[in-house]
């Protein structure tokens, strides 16, 4: 039987280009600008799908945020509590603790947007997000914000790696274990969030599994807890007693319950679903999730052989996945930020982030934030064709502050193939949607553009030219072909 994902084999009818390499980018990044577009498309095709793929011999050194400050300050407010100082003072020095927890919550927001922006490593840091999204926790059930940057290490060191080793590291870890209450799991008081969540949204989803093999396995994970910034096994808060997992016996702990998963067939189908459905399209056929978890589990759990798999195949190219997405917030925001090279403070486009609904640190629930259309509605669609003006022109309602610096718009187009009116169109096109634009689209840009034909000579230099340029860009980037990718 011929496997449902066949490979792309490039031809003279449908070569490897730059429309592909910029999906690929675009999928597996943020965004794609001409010069990475040019490289990619210039090599061969499985050359350029592992260059993405093996990042790790790819500098990408990133200062991370430093929490010596917050140390110091909590160190402080536990000398205070230990000399027993009054009630004033310590309530100040916990006020000030608070404070400066919150505001480290924010710089790893930033530094997070900023890797974003600048790494030499998209997948990775794309993965980082996926993870974010699938292994959910976040702020205000993990109080802790050096806890959160602990956990996008987590996620950063492991991105593409084995997914049961990252399942056993992130049931150690000190964000889930407080996010899943896992902290408070204790003999003879089970908490069951942890458990139902491994099982329901992690890796294997509802039906394959019963109220009792949550109730057993939420006993498996007693004891399992953190003490500061360590996992700690607490034997005296363990279940040593008899249970039944998934239809297994004995005395589990939770190692015992993330392997007995692991040998279940739902486990083999449930994460490749979910990263087909970020890198490709929504509900994937039958067939192409058993070709996925084939692969998935004769490679001993491998996320990356999954993407490889998913890379190379014809269909990640074909017209039924380009195009296919509705970008996320965050996929949209710094997308268009490098693409228009546009100097805005991460905090700035945090902001925008949050007004379109996808808050960073924040998740909504532990199923993380909707897909596909969930992203478009009457309240955020007008706050994602606002931000490009925020870019464009360096204002937009609801993000406060001081008017931003406005992008400039002249290094979109190569004056040297821009005699036209219809060439400098075209190149738009290119650099920002990669896709072909209808008569009534294209029209709206010649009209943006003072024009009405393709053919009228179009001068670069000059104020009006400029603002008409800019006018022209804004209005393709409020298209809904920007919103997709």
């Amino acid at each position: 039987m011929a496997a449902a994902l066949q490979k792309f084999i490039p031809s003279a009818q449908d070569p490897w280009n730059r429309v592909k390499a910029a999906h690929l980018l675009n999928r597996a990044g943020f965004g794609a600008l001409p010069e990475e577009i040019d490289r990619l498309a210039g090599m061969r095709f499985e050359a350029a799908v592992d260059e993405m793929l093996n990042y790790e011999s790819i500098p990408d050194e990133v200062p991370g945020v430093s929490f010596v400050e917050l140390h110091e300050i909590a160190n402080e407010y536990a000398r205070l509590r230990q000399a027993r100082a009054d009630e004033k003072t310590l309530r100040e020095a916990l006020t000030r603790l608070q404070r400066a927890n919150l505001q480290k919550f924010q710089e790893i927001r930033v530094d997070w947007v900023r890797r974003m922006l600048v790494t030499r490593r998209p997948l990775q840091e794309k993965m980082v997000f996926f993870w974010h999204g699938h292994l959910v926790a976040g702020f205000p059930g993990v109080k802790s914000s050096e806890y959160m940057a602990m956990q996008l290490e987590l996620f950063r060191r492991m991105a593409t790696g084995t997914f049961k080793e990252l399942i056993d590291a992130i049931s150690r870890d000190p964000a889930m274990l407080e996010y899943l209450d896992n902290n408070s799991n204790r003999k003879g008081h089970p908490n069951e969030n942890y458990a139902r969540e491994l099982m329901e949204l992690f890796t294997m989803g509802i039906g394959n599994y019963t109220e009792q093999d949550i109730k057993e396995a939420a006993r498996a994970f007693t004891g399992w807890t953190a003490v500061g910034q360590q996992f700690v096994f607490n034997a005296n808060q363990h279940d040593t007693r008899s249970k039944t997992f998934l239809g297994r016996t004995g005395s589990l702990d939770g190692t015992d319950v993330i392997n007995i998963i692991f040998e279940q067939p739902a486990t083999a189908r449930w994460l490749p679903r979910k990263l087909f459905e970020f890198f490709a399209y929504l509900g994937p056929e039958e067939a192409i999730l058993e070709d996925l978890a084939g692969v998935f589990k004769a490679s001993n759990w491998s996320v990356k052989a999954v993407l490889r798999r998913l890379f190379l195949s014809a269909l990640f190219y074909s017209e039924q996945t380009m195009r296919a997405q509705i970008k996320s917030p965050v996929e949209l925001v710094v997308g268009a930020v490098r693409v228009l090279k546009a100097d805005t403070p991460e905090l700035v486009l945090l902001r925008a982030m949050d007004l379109m609904g996808q808050a960073l640190l924040f998740p909504p629930n532990v199923g993380g934030w909707p897909r596909g259309k969930g992203w478009i509605n009457t309240a955020t669609i007008l706050v994602r064709y606002n931000f490009s003006n925020l870019l464009l022109n360096g204002a937009m309602p609801g993000v406060g502050g001081r008017r931003q610096v406005a992008a400039r718009v002249d290094h979109l187009i190569d004056v040297s193939r821009s005699a036209t009116t219809g060439q400098v169109i075209d190149q738009l096109i290119d650099r920002l949607i990669q896709a072909p634009l209808g008569d009534r689209r294209r029209w709206a840009l010649l009209r943006a553009l003072g024009s009405n034909r393709d053919d009228v000579p179009f001068a670069a230099g000059g104020a009006q030219v400029q603002e008409r340029l800019r006018t022209a860009v804004h209005l393709l980037m409020s298209m809904p072909e920007y919103q997709q990718q």
